[in-house]
């Protein structure tokens, strides 16, 4: 059932046919929704986005339907199935598939299968048959331009056109290009917990927001689009990747940097400072993000609950004397720690049994209290007094009857309104006391002197702080975390949000070769999944790099060589060799020279990287001043969809440019000698697609100082 050219124009004509009448029933059911929901405001604005993005997506696919095709008969089937493979599944108005969605089970076969015996993974088991035919299409503005067939999609040949793109493109069509080892991470199973390591430009973050989609869809039934949860190194890189989940029909997903999930979890607002380097042997950042740090916060739990949780007095009632604390501090330290892991629940715990307690220990309680009525009447001097004691008695027998006290109880415990960040400085001040190294005072030493300041290191501390004291039911209905960029954090980052997010499962993307805060990061992944996941998570690979053309990862590998780490495998791209130039710092008008010449070769995003972000701004500046329609990107400025911008190293984690020029290259920009600078130079360098220009003022940085001067000759 392969048809020629002529079938698959008729073919292509029909499916659009099809679409546009599905679409026009779409626009008759947006139209119907505000009359059906007048009452419910919440549901209808729901309900709008979400057919009005699946209306806006559908809209798109009149330019490009499908772009593959496979013939599948299933072993149990009487005819062979043709399938017809696109970025949303559409079905008519008698539930016919128009078009498969590339999530689906069934298409599966076009990313992992050859041809002849296979078979895929359904819902209902696994499905045996025979793959007779893989088409790929070339369609432009719902015409047929090509085809081809092929046997796997993991052909450089086959790849090559969608890798040729323009940045802005590429991201929205990795659906047509998803790899073998792409699509395996993609499709795992939704409660495994994985860490995908992957090198500069394998497509972490793509496969990344596209695992989001494909468990968006084949768990659409049972889970909701909020209960999934993205977490970036940065502001720009979240802004960055905003605009992919609706393409992919997925809306609603919360989007987060790690500064802001703690924000949202302690409720509570405060500022980051910049970490200070630590000048001597004990390493105060990275002692903070492991987890040998946690045990710091237990002990100083293990303080709260016998010196400050429990009320220093008993518990009275208008001097009537209803519980000693003796009996309180009884109660709690009674109640078993292995269900309950949060002081505000053992609180709760305490308040409830204490209400029990008094509630079925009356008789003792009101004979004591009627001993106490009985002498304070008689002390009584006046009428007014003895009918104040007694409406007062009155009220606590009426409670005590009633309900056992718990409202009056829960306000004796004052420390339940104590905030997370108080408690932490406080913690702080005293770290010496709650850890067996004298070494700790450093991290003393070293904390921002502003009020309610401290720096991301501080970060999992604050969330695990938070968790040992409140607990976190608010996220109990996560199912799935995915967090990219993910080599620049340590073991209790994960542990941290692992016991916060404790019904989800984890996604976890980086890059050990990317990890650009050596001083505070982690060292290999085994920790994580030992320490952090108690090995309940697989390490995958994605090894094959897809961004840059051959001469760009052939010079980017030159700085992992030069600091001992395994070079990255490119696709068979070639394009321009890197280009080197010895220009001034400060030569704007040679650097604005070279930008218009990339300019002139149509790109739609080329950056200016830096070593800094205060570099990255006085490059935009004095660019701008020459009359260049240039952003300058910061963590407070992130809006940025294409054109030319200016960004630091740090900020450009992730993140893919048509063309990038590096802005000084210089040995002591980036030294030889700083496994940090070099990490962020290779970062730099892995960010372009087609073209890279390396600037260098001085000496250039060792690793390249062999090619840049070969180039110097060639030219």
């Amino acid at each position: 059932m392969i048809y020629d050219e002529a079938f698959e124009k008729r073919k292509l004509d029909e499916i659009l046919e099809q679409y546009k009448e599905v679409l026009e029933d779409l626009k008759l059911v947006i139209r119907s929704l505000p009359s059906k929901y007048q009452h419910n405001p919440e549901v209808l604005d729901a309900l709008l986005r979400q057919y009005e993005n699946k209306e806006r997506i559908l809209t798109e696919g009149l330019k490009k339907p499908y772009f593959a095709r496979i013939d599948f008969k299933d072993d149990e089937a009487k005819e062979e199935n043709m399938c017809y493979i696109g970025k949303v599944g559409v079905t008519d108005f008698d539930q016919n598939t128009v078009t498969v969605d590339w999530r689906a089970p069934i298409a599966s076969l076009y990313y992992d299968s050859n041809l002849g015996k296979t078979s895929y993974r359904a819902p209902e088991g696994i499905i045996n048959g025979t793959l007779s035919l893989k088409r790929q299409y070339d369609i432009e503005s719902g015409k047929l331009i090509s085809f081809n067939d092929v046997d796997t999609v993991a052909n450089d040949e086959i790849l090559r056109p969608y890798l040729s793109v323009n940045a802005d493109n590429r991201l929205k069509n990795i659906v047509s290009s998803i790899q073998s080892e792409q699509n395996e991470v993609i499709r795992k199973d939704l409660t495994d917990n994985i860490i995908v390591q992957g090198v500069a430009g394998s497509g972490k973050t793509t496969v990344a927001l596209h695992r989001i989609a494909y468990l968006a869809y084949n768990y659409r039934n049972k889970i909701k689009s909020n209960q999934y949860m993205i977490i970036g190194p940065n502001k720009f890189f979240i802004k960055y990747i905003s605009s992919v989940l609706p393409d992919l029909d997925v809306t609603d997903v919360p989007q987060l940097t790690y500064e802001e999930f703690t924000k949202e979890y302690l409720g509570e607002d405060f500022s980051l400072a910049k970490e200070k380097i630590s000048k001597t042997g004990f390493n105060a950042n990275k002692f903070k993000m492991s987890l040998d740090y946690k045990t710091v916060i237990d002990e100083y739990i293990d303080y709260l609950e016998k010196e400050k949780v429990l009320p220093l007095k008993d518990f009275c009632i208008k001097d009537f004397n209803i519980l000693p604390k003796e009996e309180i501090r009884k109660i709690y330290d009674n109640i078993d720690d292995r269900y309950i892991t949060d002081i505000e629940s053992k609180i709760e715990r305490t308040i409830l049994m204490a209400s029990t307690y008094l509630k079925n220990n009356q008789d003792k309680v009101l004979t004591a209290l009627m001993a106490e009525y009985n002498k304070l009447l008689d002390n009584a001097k006046d009428n007014k007094t003895k009918t104040a004691i007694n409406q007062t008695y009155d009220k606590i027998k009426k409670e005590l009857e009633s309900c056992g006290l718990s409202s009056s109880l829960r306000k004796h415990f004052a420390f339940r309104s104590k905030k997370t960040t108080a408690l932490y400085s406080d913690m702080i001040r005293s770290i010496e006391k709650y850890y067996d190294n004298k070494d700790v005072k450093e991290i003393k030493d070293n904390e921002p002197k502003e009020k309610n300041t401290f720096t991301f290191e501080d970060l999992p501390g604050l969330i695990y702080l938070h968790y040992r004291l409140h607990g976190s039911d608010i996220y109990k209905d996560y199912r799935q975390t995915v967090i990219d960029e993910a080599q620049d954090y340590g073991t209790f980052n994960f542990y941290a949000l692992k016991q916060v997010l404790s019904s989800s499962s984890f996604s976890i993307f980086g890059d050990l070769a990317q990890s650009i805060y050596d001083y505070r990061s982690i060292d290999n992944w085994n920790d994580v999944i030992s320490k952090s996941f108690d090995n309940d998570c697989n390490l995958e690979y994605l090894l094959k790099s897809y961004r840059t053309t051959m001469e760009i990862m052939n010079s980017a590998n030159l700085v992992l060589s030069h600091i001992g780490l395994k070079t990255a495998t490119p696709v068979i791209r070639h394009g321009e060799d890197v280009r080197y130039l010895k220009i001034k710092e400060n030569d704007y008008n040679r650097i604005l020279e070279r930008v218009n010449l990339l300019k002139e070769k149509d790109y739609q995003s080329i950056a200016l990287i830096s070593r800094d972000t205060d570099e990255a701004k006085e490059m935009a500046d004095n660019l701008a001043k020459l009359g260049l329609d240039i952003k300058s990107i910061g963590e407070d400025n992130v809006d940025y969809d294409s054109g030319i911008c200016s960004l630091s190293s740090e900020l450009s984690k992730g993140l893919e440019f048509d063309a990038v020029i590096l802005t000084d290259a210089s040995e002591d920009k980036y030294s030889s000698k700083d496994n940090t600078d070099m990490k962020n130079l290779y970062v730099s360098m892995t960010r372009p697609l087609h073209e890279l220009e390396i600037l260098y003022d001085g000496e250039i940085t060792l690793p390249l100082k062999e090619e840049a001067e070969k180039t110097f000759i060639k030219r």
